[in-house]
């Protein structure tokens, strides 16, 4: 069972997501609640948790910076944030900080199982062999060894996957995260498509492209040229192109469907890595 840490200063919204998370997502239990993100950073210091779901204002310590702190000190939990405003510029943080999704107020529970139900597949399909790779922080990580990193891929690909998500708005090539790491960028290349299933550029691409439509999902405005920006492309025109060939259309026409249906797939036919 995937646990979560409830944070939420409305008592209404915590009680009912304490004593219903698993009936919205049977993989998923509410493990623990705080009402702030000061007594949220208490409990994550004393257990893990595999997802934190907190509101953005609260008081003491808002969700903002208790994801800019989970994002920095414990990148293997993942970081849902709801909100009663619909602020473009919110989102925008929220996706540089390296939040998984983002939700506005009042909550859908369709919404929400959605959403566990992809990080769910996201940890069962990566399976990074439990408590070992699920507690490894920034601070442990920068203490492994090279010679030890290369001889368990298991702790590499975290480590690259962890780089990844907190910069992927940067340009980063394989051959800079392989120097980083210190291992060969051919091996590099070989045992992170081994053991993620998909190559390195595609990774980058595919969670450019699914952090932008984030942003195209929760706000109906907002240009398409910051939104390229934010998730790491120079050139709108190249972003638009791209994610084009991921979701068979353009940002603008996705905006739109979305609006009109509530959930778009990707074209998995198109799917290709590109740069």
């Amino acid at each position: 069972m995937l646990t979560a840490l409830i944070v939420e200063d409305e008592s209404l919204m915590r009680e009912y997501l304490m004593m219903n998370l698993n009936n919205i997502h049977n993989q998923w239990v509410a493990a623990a609640c705080a009402r702030d993100g000061i007594e949220a950073t208490a409990l994550l210091n004393e257990q893990h948790f595999d997802l934190v779901i907190t509101d953005i204002k609260m008081p003491r310590m808002g969700g903002l910076e208790l994801a800019t702190h989970i994002s920095s000190n414990i990148p293997n939990t993942d970081i849902i944030l709801l909100t009663g405003y619909d602020e473009f510029n919110f989102a925008r943080t929220a996706i540089r900080i390296g939040v998984a999704d983002y939700l506005l107020k009042p909550l859908r529970d369709g919404e929400l199982h959605s959403i566990l139900d992809r990080l769910a597949s996201k940890r069962n399909n990566s399976d990074m062999n439990g408590d070992l790779t699920k507690n490894i922080t920034l601070q442990s990580q920068a203490a492994v060894k090279s010679d030890v990193v290369a001889g368990n891929p298991n702790i590499l690909i975290q480590r690259v996957r962890n780089y990844i998500e907190r910069h992927y708005c940067e340009q980063i090539s394989l051959s800079e995260v392989a120097d980083l790491m210190d291992v060969n960028p051919t091996y590099l290349s070989s045992i992170f498509e081994s053991e993620q299933g998909e190559s390195y550029s595609k990774y980058v691409l595919r969670l450019r492209i699914e952090r932008a439509a984030l942003l195209l999902r929760t706000h109906p405005v907002g240009n398409i040229s910051d939104i390229a920006t934010d998730v790491g492309y120079l050139s709108a025109k190249h972003f638009i192109s791209v994610f084009k060939k991921y979701y068979g259309m353009t940002p603008s026409e996705f905006r739109s469907r979305f609006a009109a249906s509530g959930t778009i797939e990707p074209n998995s036919k198109n799917q290709k890595p590109c740069c």
